[in-house]
């Protein structure tokens, strides 16, 4: 029973997330199915556990029927919408073929990653250290409270690292507790290896919109098979869903900037792009830097913008700020200060006397660009794409797709300036999971450079 409520959770979350993606995406319109499918699965994580948040500043207890009422309601809308109004889905449409043997060997090659990541997920509970002691001690406290607890970021909250960590996966995790009955924190960590999955599957339907099946099989097999990319599928760290929704968002962002008469594609980037701030602490940089692109191309652009584009863009703002401000309120009201950085807005001034970081910074930089032990040859092989398909690499998309990477780059940097920490020591523990966030929108660039004849 606790395995059957467990997959009705992810049924759940997943049900909850189609049923916004089709108001945001009436027909789920440019979408393949399978992709829609895993979209759904991030966005119904966020929007229940945003929902849960709600429950807490209600002074609301959670339990499954009244988590669940507000998306039945939804999904009675959107019936009537279907049936009434005929709004049918309108979903990509791919030129379908017999698989070749190149196309078996890699299909078979991804399926055994994500069996593997599967296995190691599940044959053991949560015990990686940072798992248990900012994540999992929160969800099982809110689950044994059945919400969270009135004075949790006065007093409790204290008592664990990092208190001020957005509480999207911990929710997460609560609300499985909730379905399955108990803490069985062996089954929760199945959210991990689905997020590992949902990542492939996104990445696959991006690059097959302008390549064949076998090429975008290529990249999704390489994404699949990074050592450092598959082994945090099953350490219940929260990089790799972090990694969904930054990626989900940048790719939505890339399309709208693109052809911006698809403005319902904006919507569902600052949708994941709220939610990717709502996972981690690094979501707020993120969202920063999505707004930041967009005003750049706005600014080069200038002639092509209209008064529709700007109101776009102005959207594209409230709905993040929307998203993020009950959590900012939450952690301002309480006092909560990231303990890596401190307060930020007194050193910016200043921060120019660090500048003595940046040699151990780049140094351990460069080590995980030029090490295959984590990463296979990826970093390299970008590095050589880039020198000799120069104009390739910044042609359509892949100029937004730099510009993006630098000015996250320049944000990590900035923070670990700006930290108290030891840097040599911050940088050793932190670059390999900070380069994991923004993976996929390389291999996703690494495709764009590698094919000949873009028209995107």
């Amino acid at each position: 029973m606790e395995l059957a409520n467990l997959f009705l959770s992810v049924l759940f979350f997943t049900f909850v997330g189609a049923n916004i993606l089709y108001l945001m995406l009436p027909g789920w319109r440019g979408l393949a199915c399978l992709e829609g499918i895993a979209i759904s699965f991030g966005l119904g994580v966020g929007c229940v556990t945003l929902e849960m948040l709600s429950f807490h500043m209600l002074n609301l207890r959670f339990n499954i029927r009244d988590i669940a009422l507000p998306w039945v309601i939804l999904i009675a809308v959107n019936a009537i919408l279907f049936f009434r109004k005929k709004k049918r889905m309108e979903l990509l449409k791919l030129e379908t073929k017999k698989f070749n043997l190149l196309e078996v060997v890699l299909s078979l090659g991804i399926l055994f990653e994500v069996s593997y990541a599967f296995f190691r997920a599940l044959i053991k509970s949560i015990e990686a250290y940072d798992a248990v002691a900012i994540y999992a001690i929160k969800s099982k406290i809110f689950f044994l409270a059945r919400g969270i607890p009135h004075d949790f970021f006065t007093g409790l909250a204290n008592n664990f690292p990092h208190p001020d960590y957005p509480l999207n996966i911990p929710l997460a995790e609560t609300f499985m507790y909730l379905f399955m009955g108990n803490l069985n924190d062996q089954l929760v960590k199945i959210i991990f290896p689905v997020y590992f999955v949902c990542i492939l599957i996104v990445l696959y339907f991006a690059v097959r919109r302008f390549a064949s099946r076998t090429y975008a099989l290529i990249f999704t097999f390489i994404l699949a098979t990074i050592p450092q990319f598959n082994a945090y599928a099953a350490n219940a760290y929260l990089d790799l869903p972090f990694a969904f929704y930054a990626f989900t968002s940048a790719l939505f962002l890339f399309w709208w900037l693109v052809d911006r008469k698809n403005a319902p594609f904006l919507i569902v980037s600052a949708v994941m792009a709220g939610l990717a701030g709502w996972t981690k602490n690094e979501g707020l940089m993120y969202c920063a830097a999505y707004i930041m692109l967009a005003v750049i191309f706005f600014i080069f652009n200038i002639r092509k913008i209209s008064r529709k584009d700007l109101a776009c863009l102005f959207l594209y703002i409230v709905i993040i700020a929307a998203i993020l401000t009950p959590w900012l309120y939450i952690k301002s009201a309480s006092h909560l200060v990231n303990t890596d950085v401190g307060k930020v807005d007194s050193k910016v001034l200043s921060i120019w006397k660090e500048a003595y970081k940046l040699k151990p910074i780049f140094y351990e930089f460069q080590k995980q660009l030029f090490g295959p032990k984590k990463w296979n040859i990826l970093w390299i092989a970008l590095i050589l794409s880039i020198i000799f398909n120069i104009k390739g690499a910044f042609r359509g998309i892949g100029k937004y797709i730099a510009i993006s990477l630098a000015l996250v780059v320049g944000g990590y940097v900035f923070i670990y300036m700006a930290s108290p920490i030891d840097v040599t020591f911050f940088v050793k523990k932190t670059w390999s999971r900070f380069l994991l966030h923004f993976l996929p929108i390389v291999i996703y660039w690494l495709a764009l450079i590698l094919k000949e004849d873009i028209k995107i």
